[in-house]
């Protein structure tokens, strides 16, 4: 990418602030975070595909990227299943083969399942897919690589729009969880959260952002 071309990127919306680039631009160590436009597959819920693009709209100058890059949307063919999951799995190869850690973000839960087969794939079959509850993390050990299920279901009622019960995690409660969770954090998928476009939709935008960004830290810290 040329420095004309750069500069241009810089004007798009990008998630936490991050430079917007591609696969070649991405390097060891890096944090790569790309949008998963797709709600239709697991546990289908209307609107979550629009995540990525809320949190990149919302995402602002007091947000620090750090060592993260924005790689776009993964490709995605919601309507032939088959092809969908080898082309999301291959794209998420890519990035995981780059040495780099991987955040999809949006959709519904096929994407976490996509990027945890692409893990296993990249890594070994040693790869844990971990929510955050804290009995799924009880056997980790800190060089057990993972991948983190942040599932914005989670959040209590009062932080949704369309709640669907009471209970559930604050946004500071699921901050705590991620950057405690034990294991090698190689990827994460945050997903299940359609922001409505209204007051209630900014509150939970902002929540999500802050989870995003502690899911970034979180990788970047690698081993914990």
């Amino acid at each position: 990418m040329n420095d004309a071309e750069q500069t241009q990127f810089y004007q798009i919306p990008s998630f936490l602030g991050a430079t917007v680039g591609d696969l070649e631009d991405l390097v060891s160590g890096q944090v790569a975070l790309a949008g998963y436009f797709c709600d239709n597959l697991e546990r289908p819920s209307a609107g979550q595909r629009y995540l990525a693009r809320q949190l990149r709209y919302a995402s602002g100058p007091e947000n620090t990227p750090g060592n993260a890059i924005d790689l776009g949307d993964v490709n995605v063919f919601p309507l032939e299943t088959e092809k969908h999951f080898s082309a999301v799995e291959a794209q998420c190869r890519s990035v995981l083969k780059k040495g780099a850690r991987m955040v999809l973000v949006g959709g519904d839960s096929s994407g976490l399942k996509a990027l945890g087969i692409a893990a296993q794939h990249v890594i070994g079959t040693g790869v844990r897919v971990v929510s955050l509850a804290a009995s799924a993390q009880d056997d980790l050990s800190k060089t057990t690589p993972i991948v983190l299920s942040v599932d914005l279901q989670g959040l209590a009622g009062i932080w949704l729009s369309q709640p669907r019960r009471l209970g559930g995690l604050s946004p500071a409660q699921m901050v705590a969880q991620i950057d405690a969770v034990e294991g090698n954090a190689i990827a994460a998928a945050v997903f299940g959260l359609a922001p409505a476009l209204d007051g209630h939709g900014k509150t939970e935008t902002q929540a999500a952002l802050a989870i995003l960004q502690a899911v970034k830290n979180r990788l970047e810290k690698g081993v914990h």
